[in-house]
């Protein structure tokens, strides 16, 4: 299809071209100019009000079935996975809006296996020709290793040596490849740099001395400032993410839902509020380091291509400007990652793009406000993605590795918090009581909340009071609309319920319909939408 887009502001390389409009025709931009352009057949877009932006580019995710259609509502067109099983990526399309690591290399049992499935491990510098060899026949595109010890998590892992960093990035750079070393501290950012690796996964988040800051000179850092940030509740008592309206109007509902599970889980009594990131951040940033954004989805509190949105107001909140945000999703990690083909608005280039109501070069949340996306030429639906088999299959993989994470920190962690089954004495389960910020939660035992955050003996107590007893009343339920309706519970699991609508001309069965949670929302009372 061809398309000529009128009368928008371009914005390529965080600067407005002197043209308004731009053509696409098979996939490319083909002109850039004024009206003239157009040609006999094409469809005109009005861009009235609006900034034209290439499509962005989040510079470290993690893969899940169906993210890059997610993202690509948000126009995040391009998306870097730093470190994902082979199963996964294979599943996942369209292939040219992704660019993988594959299995990131660690030692045995270092960061981040508790999230995975077995995977291969480096044990020394002589297993180094062997993995990137590996990885090529996975077709990998660039390397990602982990330099994490965990001590700024005080935790103790095991970790690479730094000869092996050396002789992985050495085996890597012999292959074409960029190597991205995950870090976590600013003395680790040294010495991996000092191995001669190209990116580095994550800025410090201990504060970073002006010499350390000159030894990363000819690096780029890819900041991920809202994974130390939007994966806590903030002032409003919920996550970060669910009070962006602009975005939330464009998030399918089963992620609201399971942002709202986030909501709920337990968190720190203070959650940490990112001022030394940021602050290292503008260092670099002012030093000549190329800073990339990046969101680390799909950690808690995290979506992809939303999430990418945060990211930016976060680099201009850290001191860089809108204009220069742009950048980091834009053109730099298409140049730091060698994709020649997207990040810029020029002819012969990708046509994946975002058209935004605004100017984000002049204020950053002008991204959120999304008009029309593409990729590849293709105008994006968001509607083809929410409620489909690929957002459910989305939030079950979630949920495994979700999981895993939570098994293995009550191993490692026997105090770990963690929700408790309320049983009565005759083994039935009343429901739960859930550790959240400032107590405990009680809740059904399918999660729903049945009364205010106390401490554990008085969320027990009210469990057993109100757990069953609850079922019989009027709930209030609600599938992929804002409005609530009245719900009669006819049998309730952990994982889904039996309901019937109240509504005399729903079609549904006597004995009511099973629903899994997470296509349905669940209230003693109707909620504010």
């Amino acid at each position: 299809m061809a398309f000529t887009i009128l009368h928008t502001r371009l914005a390529d390389r965080g600067a407005a071209l002197p043209a308004d409009c731009l053509r696409v025709a098979n996939g490319r931009i083909t002109a850039i100019g004024g009206p003239e352009i157009a040609q006999p057949g094409d469809t005109l877009v009005d861009g009235s009000g609006t900034t034209l932006l290439p499509g962005l580019i989040d510079s470290h995710v993690h893969l899940a079935p169906g993210c890059t259609q997610l993202a690509a509502t948000y126009g995040v067109t391009t998306q870097l996975d730093q470190f994902s099983m082979p199963e996964v990526i294979d599943q996942e399309t369209p292939r040219s809006s992704f660019f993988t690591s594959g299995i990131g290399a660690t030692a045995p049992g270092g960061h981040p296996t508790i999230a995975f499935p077995p995977i291969p491990y480096v044990t020394g510098p002589e297993d180094a020709k062997q993995f990137v060899a590996d990885r090529l026949a996975e077709g990998t595109d660039h390397l990602k290793l982990i330099y994490d010890d965990g001590s700024g998590a005080r935790l103790n892992l095991p970790t690479l040596e730094p000869r092996t960093v050396q002789a992985l990035t050495d085996e890597a750079h012999a292959h074409g490849l960029t190597v991205v070393a995950h870090v976590s501290t600013a003395a680790g950012a040294v010495t991996v740099v000092e191995c001669g690796v190209d990116v580095l996964a994550h800025v410090p988040a201990d504060l970073m001395s002006p010499e350390d800051i000159a030894a990363l000179a000819d690096v780029a850092v890819i900041a991920t400032l809202g994974v130390v940030v939007d994966g806590f509740n903030g002032p409003s008592g919920r996550l970060p993410l669910l009070d962006e309206p602009e975005l939330m109007a464009r998030m399918p509902a089963r992620w609201r839902r399971l942002l709202d599970q986030q909501s709920r889980r337990w968190m720190p009594p203070v959650p940490p509020d990112g001022t030394t990131a940021r602050a290292n951040t503008l260092a670099l940033h002012r030093a000549g380091v190329r800073v990339l954004a990046g969101t680390d989805a799909p950690n808690p509190g995290l979506v992809f291509g939303a999430s990418l949105h945060r990211e930016l107001v976060h680099l201009v909140r850290a001191g860089l400007t809108p204009a220069e945000a742009v950048v980091a999703a834009t053109s730099a990690p298409a140049e730091v990652f060698g994709l020649a083909d997207r990040g810029r608005l020029t002819v012969g280039a990708r046509a994946d793009l975002l058209l935004v109501e605004g100017d984000p070069l002049v204020d950053i949340t002008a991204t959120q406000r999304i008009r029309h996306t593409w990729v590849g030429g293709e105008q994006v639906r968001p509607d083809e993605y929410a409620g489909s088999e690929r957002e459910l299959a989305s939030i079950r993989f979630l949920g495994e590795t979700t999981g895993r994470i939570v098994a293995a920190l009550k191993e490692m962690f026997p105090g770990f918090p963690s929700p408790e089954d309320v049983v009565r004495d005759d083994g039935e389960v009343l429901g739960r009581v859930v550790p959240v910020t400032g107590g405990w939660l009680p809740t059904t035992v399918f999660g729903a909340p049945l009364g205010p955050v106390s401490d554990r003996d008085e969320a027990v107590e009210t469990v057993e009071q109100e757990g069953l007893a609850s079922l019989a009343e009027t709930w209030w339920a609600r599938t992929d609309g804002p409005d609530w309706q009245e719900v009669v519970l006819m049998e309730a699991q952990p994982e889904r319920v039996r309901l019937r609508w109240n509504d005399p001309l729903r079609d549904q069965p006597p004995s009511g319909r099973w629903y899994d949670l997470t296509d349905i929302d669940l209230s003693r009372q109707p909620l504010p939408t």
